[in-house]
């Protein structure tokens, strides 16, 4: 009978889909709990609420889960995210139980705000092991909770890798591609800030933004006042399994974020041959090698922004060699079947140790 792995987390979520599918694939028996989403198919998914909206939503249903959680008599619990889904798996006995920390419940929600740091903290002394996508993540949970030390792993999100690479012509406009949540921790009005510098430059390019969230409205009010309106779209949500296909429509990502745990979508452009322009910081320089696979600039600097997209933009051979460079790095570095062999074997250490690894 195959060992049975609950997974606490977004059921609508690319991290959740590729994980939740990609262990199932192993042997694994599957069950997500979500709080809200849409359910995985192939994968028993069981949604309490709506999407996820803060403690009290989670609260709300933490009874409801841990009663289920009993019932289904897991081999090993795994929650995404330190605070909500992190809450419903913390119990004490019944099996190891896993950790992972996403990137604001640490660098955010624990680091700035004391009853959060507390919140974590007792969610965090209920679960065995710890894992992060990034070296930087790890540290800094470590250095809120530094009992986590010495039961830690560090496992990129990794992504599946195209067949083919990007073929990078002399083409204009030089396309440029934006796929994050709209929202001011990832930078996008420093990117249409800097675009309107590049369209006084007269540099041919053309931006196309891909997600949803908060700073919506105004960025398009931002675009209309610089007068960008045929430079800059808004291209909405763009489904998981589409990304790498989609991305392979342009030439160069851009990622001006403030705040970022890791780096999916530049390990996703990496993986298509796209080479990456990004703020230097958290994790990007794990996933961005400055003058190798992209270019690194402060972050909310959108002069340095727009020189590095523009010295990207006028020098196609430089954008070739870069993204080379960035599959290798894809490759040896953040394979999707490379993550998910480095998660199973932890799966299966967890279930064989008891949670005492």
């Amino acid at each position: 009978m195959a060992d049975r792995v609950v997974i606490l987390s977004y059921a609508h979520s690319i991290h959740t889909l590729r994980w939740a599918r990609s262990i199932r694939d192993t042997g694994f028996d599957v069950v997500v709990i979500s709080c809200g989403g849409q359910p995985i198919e192939g994968v028993e998914t069981i949604i309490y609420g709506k999407t996820p909206g803060g403690t009290r939503n989670f609260l709300a249903y933490t009874n409801r889960v841990r009663i289920k959680l009993r019932q289904l008599q897991p081999s090993l619990i795994h929650a995404f995210q330190a605070t909500g889904f992190g809450l419903w798996g913390a119990v004490r006995g019944m099996c190891p139980k896993l950790l992972t920390a996403m990137g604001s419940d640490i660098l955010i929600t624990a680091r700035n705000n004391r009853w959060y740091r507390w919140h974590v903290g007792s969610v965090v002394k209920k679960y065995d092991y710890f894992s992060t996508s990034s070296r930087f993540l790890r540290d800094a949970m470590i250095a809120l909770y530094p009992d986590t030390r010495h039961r830690f792993e560090v496992i990129p999100f990794g992504t599946p890798i195209p067949e083919k690479c990007k073929d990078h012509t002399e083409i204009k406009p030089v396309r440029l591609v934006y796929m994050k949540l709209l929202r001011s921790i990832y930078g996008p009005d420093v990117l249409i800030d800097a675009l309107k510098e590049l369209k006084d430059a007269n540099v041919p390019v053309r931006l196309d933004m891909f997600g949803y969230g908060s700073e919506t409205g105004a960025l398009k009010r931002q675009v209309t006042a610089y007068g960008m309106d045929s430079m800059v779209s808004f291209q909405g949500w763009v489904e998981p399994d589409l990304v790498l296909k989609r991305l392979m429509d342009y030439d160069i990502m851009v990622m001006p974020s403030r705040s970022e745990s890791f780096g999916v979508a530049a390990v996703e452009a990496g993986a298509c041959g796209l080479p990456v322009v990004a703020s230097k910081v958290g994790g990007i320089p794990e996933v961005v090698k400055d003058g190798e696979t992209g270019i690194l600039v402060p972050p909310e600097d959108s002069h340095a922004l727009a020189e590095a997209i523009r010295r990207l933009a006028e020098d196609v051979v430089l954008r070739r060699k870069m993204g080379e460079n960035g599959r290798d790095l894809v490759e040896n570095e953040f394979s999707w079947d490379k993550s998910v062999e480095q998660m199973v074997a932890l799966y299966r250490r967890l279930i064989k140790s008891g949670g005492r690894v």
